[in-house]
């Protein structure tokens, strides 16, 4: 049994990782990377200011833990499993970052901290009436089966909570527009309350009485964990993000059966549907090779570079998965400079402002580091509106302009770095699950379904722990039930 993983980013390498943890039958798996390293967007550089060490990140800083998903209890395990132990910081729910994240309106940096009752700077109303409202709200028609976030946050519980709090809360984490996210693939959860209960809160409410789910049950050894990491807010490497996917390709070039090839692009895949095994003749920069299974974890638009065009149904599908431009600007102090302590800070569409967030990454800095390290968020579903023909030296003055004024820094940056991320968040619009759907359905009747497997941030989730347990529920539910391998196994 053979497997070719397309992508080394984190669901690639964490695909590989589990199918050797699992120890599915599989005599050689290979590892493509079209790139000259692995990891993807997870991708960390060190600098040195004042003496003192500071990495920066174009993509995510750490491994959160606050709401004891099983999606994170995983990524923890993931970091012991490898070893990681002596790398990581750990930063209770008490500390600054967990505590304090603040929201950039009416010209001035609010904390958000809502009141039970009465207003906030961002809320007139206080949690109180908010519930007691969304309670009493309809539920939408049984007949819409998705709705943008923006329309569901607005109906169910009041369009200033929207605006003011959604908003910026969903460019910080996807840089898109939450007036065509889907509501029912990224607030899943509460959607399903509405569809099922008739609110939100009366959902949470029966959620919070019912037993253990069979989702749960397939996932024991995490189910397990869970006690041990309250109290906790997030994991961080101290030696940088790229620690994670560094460590994870170590130890797969340790095993045999395991080759990684580096700018390596696919160029075309072929399938022989009248063959059962080594179906499948994959074609790369540097080599051919026969294969059982492929598994892509790249973007969802760039299979569409090597898939024949008789799947042109399935690509099609691929290519409706749209993902925003997105640009991080790194900036260094050799002092504190911060006014507040904090996660950071996002900006409402509704302030205008060219900039989505800043994150504060010197928040986690020990008492004698004397250095300010802030990263700047930008681009996204507004890349075009802001910084279209935008040289980096312009985009920087701007994103300096920005913080200095919500800030009041008072002193230039002694270090910066840019990085402009083409393609680099997948936006899931309203339709993404029918979308899922049809692209399942296009793989079955193109007999591509135990054949082919995709993952990655396309699909299931953008956030790094929705990267790594989606590899791992590939490999434990669909690969595990792949007729091959259910025959190897016998």
């Amino acid at each position: 049994m053979k497997v070719a993983i397309i992508g080394g980013g984190i669901s690639g390498l964490s695909t590989a990782y589990y199918i050797k943890k699992l120890a599915l039958p599989v005599s050689e798996i290979i590892i493509y990377e079209a790139s000259n390293r692995f990891g993807g967007w997870i991708d960390s550089k060190k600098i040195s200011i004042n003496n003192e060490s500071v990495y920066l990140e174009k993509g995510p800083r750490t491994l959160r833990l606050s709401t004891g998903e099983l999606k994170e209890i995983n990524s923890i395990k993931l970091a012991n499993d490898l070893d990681l132990g002596s790398s990581v910081e750990i930063i209770s729910k008490e500390h600054p970052a967990a505590t304090n994240r603040y929201i950039y309106f009416n010209n001035q940096i609010n904390i958000l901290k809502p009141k039970l009752f009465g207003k906030t700077p961002l809320m007139s109303k206080g949690m109180l009436r908010l519930v007691y409202n969304e309670f009493r709200n309809p539920p939408r028609d049984p007949s819409v089966q998705d709705e943008s976030i923006w329309s569901f946050i607005s109906r169910r519980v009041d369009r200033e909570i929207a605006d003011n709090l959604l908003d910026p809360v969903f460019k910080g984490i996807t840089g898109g527009d939450i007036k065509y996210l889907s509501a029912a693939t990224l607030l899943k959860t509460f959607y399903k309350y509405e569809s099922n209960f008739g609110s939100i809160s009366r959902g949470a409410f029966n959620a919070a009485k019912s037993p253990l789910n069979q989702f749960d049950e397939r996932y024991q050894d995490l189910v397990k964990l869970k006690e041990n990491y309250r109290g906790q807010s997030v994991w961080r490497l101290k030696d940088g993000m790229q620690t994670l996917t560094q460590r994870l390709a170590e130890t797969l070039s340790k095993d045999d059966n395991v080759k990684l090839s580096l700018n390596d692009p696919i160029q075309s895949i072929k399938v022989d549907h009248s063959k059962k095994e080594k179906s499948i003749k994959l074609t790369s920069k540097n080599s051919e090779q026969d294969v059982d299974i492929v598994i892509s974890s790249i973007y969802s638009k760039l299979n569409n570079k090597f898939l024949p065009d008789k799947y042109e149904e399935l690509k099609k599908f691929l290519s409706k998965i749209d993902a925003v431009n997105m640009v991080v600007v790194n900036f260094v102090f050799k002092e504190d400079v911060l006014p507040f302590k904090g996660f950071g800070y996002l900006v409402p569409s509704n302030q205008k402002s060219p900039i989505l967030g800043c994150i504060f990454d010197s928040v986690f800095n020990k008492p004698d580091q004397k250095n300010t390290c802030l990263t700047v968020m930008l681009g996204g579903a507004w890349f075009d509106e802001y910084l279209k023909n935008k040289t980096s030296d312009e985009i920087l003055n701007m994103a300096y302009i920005e913080i200095r004024k919500h800030l009041n820094l008072k002193v230039e940056p002694d270090y910066h770095e840019i990085a402009i991320l083409k393609e680099a968040i997948p936006q899931y619009k309203v339709g993404h699950l029918k979308l899922l759907d049809k692209i399942k359905d296009s793989l079955k009747e193109h007999d591509l379904n135990e054949r082919l497997y995709l993952t990655g941030f396309s699909y299931d989730g953008i956030g790094l722990n929705d990267c790594i347990f989606n590899a791992r529920k590939l490999v434990q539910e669909d690969l595990m039930n792949n007729s091959l391998i259910k025959n190897l196994l016998k």
